[in-house]
């Protein structure tokens, strides 16, 4: 199945803050524009979440395929409230969408050209694709060359798609990542797309958390606690992003 319900899932407390880097890679073709206006409305709700479970998150936008195979870097990384103006960039006209060419791109693995994003040397790698359609008109990657690329970079890898594609699901299975659908995210009822944000965010905290749990040497993870136990979420964050979701709209 696409889609990852954990319902009820509680927050992991942690002794220690582990810091991620979040690439959010944006599929820009012509169906994509309300998942466009939601993305932005919804990252400080999704920021909350991370912060209260203990990570040290900051975001980058790239979007591709909005003419031709162009892909491009809206935004280096930045905070939540920064990341959510860049989202108001993204194009929504384009119809050749080569997912595995943009995802190596925020890697750096395209010969052509390169996002030279910053990553942090400390930090877990986070990507996270957002698309209505199965990958298409690549130049440089397929699904086994990206795949090789993930796991050289160490990254986690997230997709929340318009459609089963096995391909794209398969590699966020061998990455430490879950499939999630878009029809969630793209939709105008509040409620509908609260609780898809909440739920998207809690398993990218236990995502996260789990890697550290895998990987106790890596930079990002050494000193930090990352036992999952029950915690309860901090009131203020989730008032205080609900707010902001509302303002936003």
């Amino acid at each position: 199945m696409l889609v990852v319900i954990v319902a009820g899932m509680s927050i992991p407390a942690q002794a220690g803050i582990v810091k991620t880097d979040i690439v959010m890679i944006v599929d820009e073709s012509g169906s994509m524009s309300n998942v466009h206006s939601n993305l932005g409305n919804s990252i400080g709700l999704f920021a909350s979440i991370l912060q209260a479970g203990g990570l040290d998150a900051q975001f980058a936008l790239v979007g591709y395929g909005f003419a031709g195979d162009n892909i491009r870097l809206l935004t280096d990384f930045v905070d939540a409230t920064t990341f959510a103006g860049f989202t108001g960039d993204l194009y929504s006209i384009g119809s050749n969408e080569p997912a595995y060419d943009a995802t190596a791109y925020a890697l750096d693995g395209l010969t052509a050209e390169s996002a030279g994003l910053s990553y942090r040397a400390d930090a877990v790698k986070n990507l996270i694709l957002f698309a209505d359609e199965a990958s298409n008109s690549d130049t440089e990657y397929d699904a086994s060359s990206l795949d090789g690329l993930l796991q050289q970079s160490s990254a986690l890898f997230n997709v929340v798609l318009g459609g089963t594609f096995s391909d794209l699901l398969t590699l966020a299975a061998n990455n430490g990542g879950h499939g999630f659908d878009l029809n969630e995210l793209n939709t105008s009822d509040t409620n509908a797309l609260t609780a898809f944000v909440t739920n998207f965010a809690q398993v990218k905290l236990q995502e996260t958390l789990d890697y550290c749990v895998a990987n106790p040497n890596d930079p990002a993870c050494v000193g930090g606690d990352t036992d999952p136990v029950p915690a309860p979420w901090g009131l203020g964050f989730m008032v205080m992003a609900l707010a902001i979701m509302r303002v936003r709209r």
